[in-house]
């Protein structure tokens, strides 16, 4: 049977539409198949209730989350989630290549090292970097409140630092509404620009959703088989080499449906647990008004003097809209109230690493529905809250009136999804293969936040994007 590519994508957000594009560029006819559509159908880009409220750009499919059926904050158009994530792609520290280290038992032996190191990982962070279009060097000044929170941490011995950002400021508007929004001028860097700037190497059909791998008789992969979403009609398509990038949800169930099992295959979700912290000001600062994120804290990182235990990153936020404020704190707290706490309002995020734990799983229910059970652990929680504290007191040398933090964790935001088919060095304990290559099955890689053994103390985007460049190589070696 003849092949309609050499190298199949299954979705085309950081990993996918990375790899796509550098096998491309290594001459390798490429096929993406992405489930979401080109471009959403919001009536404008700023519309807090279309975007964030009725969720017009995130994945539409009904998740049962602990229980409970919802729609999550995922990704559900052309460029995945990096369509709409807040472009900060940071660099993890070598310790996170050792988790071992900073967590000891609380880890078994085999997840000490990661199968990579940091200095093998560099030259690919580099280069996806250079991809994204990375700059900590707007060439703009802090906005006044930022700069006064940077000031006031470096003379306490912190050391601020400006966030790395997928963005061109040369064509940024520095709206205050940025993260979870479509970008309006393409300012904010995009897998779905990087598929645009592959050429006709690359072909990308949307609204297509692939179901399953197609097996042969001997039981190798041999086609994927989707439904187009809007005509109906399904289709199976065939490669020399096939690479799921769907999503630390979305992977792993396309595989059990394929019947392609192993005991840790859906296992060890995870994603940061992220307090919030917010400031109040006596005064008027203008973050509902202005870019404000674009500070980022690593003091706490690997613990602090009388907190010896990993932290991971704090980093600002842009102030949240007033429908997402209300939706956050009650409904009944009247607007006029909601509009003034906004002008007075600076948050920051804690990005703490939570720790696999094989409960924690995305699976198929009875119903057919997809499943995810996940809750954060005690210690989990207890770090956050020791972080939630350090933000705080960061916010209050910045001239915070008042500090107050979240106690709880939203179960419809998803962001850095990781570890359901990690890799590893012995398939007793992993899923991939240091090539993120399935064990049984040499045709098949995957390139999204599953294959991460460890969340690291960072967002895993650009892990993800320098992870798919790597693999890319070993792609179009074979393809």
């Amino acid at each position: 049977m003849a092949h309609d590519a050499d190298v199949i994508v299954v979705g085309s957000g950081a990993g996918g539409a990375t790899l796509a594009h550098a096998c491309a560029q290594a001459g390798k006819r490429v096929l993406v198949l992405e489930r979401g559509a080109r471009l959403a159908s919001v009536s404008s880009v700023h519309d807090e209730r279309a975007t964030l409220i009725d969720k017009q750009p995130y994945d539409d499919r009904r998740i049962d989350v602990n229980g409970t059926p919802r729609r999550l904050y995922m990704g559900g158009v052309l460029g995945g989630s990096s369509a709409l994530f807040g472009a900060a792609l940071l660099r993890p520290t070598a310790a996170d290549f050792q988790p071992g280290r900073s967590y000891g038992h609380r880890l078994p032996r085999e997840l000490w090292d990661w199968p990579i190191d940091a200095a093998a990982m560099a030259p690919f962070y580099a280069e996806a970097e250079r991809l994204y279009g990375v700059s900590s060097s707007p060439g703009a000044p802090l906005h006044p409140v930022n700069q006064r929170m940077v000031d006031a941490n470096l003379a306490h011995g912190l050391q601020p630092f400006r966030l790395p950002l997928a963005i061109d400021f040369a064509r940024c508007t520095r709206c205050p509404a940025c993260p979870g929004y479509l970008c309006p001028t393409g300012a904010r860097y995009s897998s779905a620009q990087l598929l645009e700037q592959s050429g006709r190497a690359v072909q990308v059909r949307t609204n297509v959703e692939v179901e399953r791998i197609v097996l042969d008789g001997t039981g190798r992969p041999d086609g994927v088989e989707a439904i187009d979403r809007v005509a109906g009609r399904r289709a199976v398509f065939r490669a020399h080499r096939y690479v799921l990038a769907a999503g630390a949800i979305g992977s792993p169930l396309i595989l059990l449906r394929s019947g392609l099992h192993h005991p840790l295959m859906g296992r060890n979700y995870m994603m940061h647990y992220s307090p919030i912290v917010v400031g109040i000001f006596a005064r008027r600062i203008g973050g509902d008004q202005a870019f404000i994120k674009e500070v980022g804290f690593s003091d706490y990182y690997l613990g602090s003097r009388d907190f010896p235990h990993k932290m991971g990153l704090v980093q600002s936020l842009p102030v949240p809209g007033p429908l997402m404020l209300a939706k956050a704190t009650s409904r009944f707290v009247p607007g006029f109230l909601l509009n003034w706490l906004r002008a007075r309002l600076l948050p920051l995020v804690g990005i703490i690493e939570d720790l696999p734990d094989p409960r924690n799983c995305v699976s198929w229910g009875a119903d057919g529905r997809p499943r995810l059970q996940h809750r954060f652990s005690g210690y989990d929680l207890a770090r956050g809250r020791r972080l939630a504290e350090l933000s705080g007191g960061i916010l209050k040398r910045a001239g915070a009136a008042l500090c107050l933090s979240s106690g709880f964790a939203s179960e419809e935001h998803v962001a850095h999804q990781c570890g359901t088919l990690r890799f590893g060095t012995d398939a007793t304990h992993a899923v991939l293969d240091a090539d993120c290559r399935m064990f049984q099955h040499p045709n098949v890689f995957v390139v999204d936040g599953s294959f991460m053994p460890t969340s690291l103390g960072v967002g895993p985007a650009l892990t993800i994007i320098a992870n798919a460049l790597r693999v890319a190589r070993v792609v179009a070696k074979e393809a």
